[in-house]
């Protein structure tokens, strides 16, 4: 069975409402990729919120490395929900930028995310 079939419309209204307040935390009101303002996508097994053009870079490496996910569109499971809570792009890229060098040029933003 689908899991997703088993998120009822409140659990679905809430996990929307989670999403929402998790967008407006600093730290996640720009893409964790290329720093556009109000990303409203998100790569779930990587714990980052991301904008539209760069979810379909992620979406090209396929979800064995990135599922990406639409915070409005989609319906999300709690554990995918709860891993957003306790990541967030701070964590999010202080864990997959850290081998980076500081000065890493964000300007090629395909092979920028291609060398996270």
């Amino acid at each position: 069975m689908n899991e997703k079939a088993l998120v009822t419309k409140d659990l679905n209204a809430k996990h929307t409402k989670i999403l929402e307040g998790l967008l407006k935390l600093p730290e996640n009101r720009e893409c964790a990729d290329c720093r556009n303002k109000a990303p409203r996508w998100a790569s779930v097994n990587l714990g980052a919120f991301i904008c539209m053009q760069c979810s379909g870079i992620h979406r090209s490496l396929g979800v064995h490395i990135s599922k990406v996910r639409s915070t409005t569109l989609d319906t999300w499971l709690p554990e995918q929900v709860a891993f957003m809570q306790c990541m967030g792009n701070k964590k999010s890229n202080d864990y997959w930028e850290a081998e980076l060098p500081v000065d890493y040029d964000r300007s090629m933003i395909e092979r920028f995310i291609r060398a996270k």
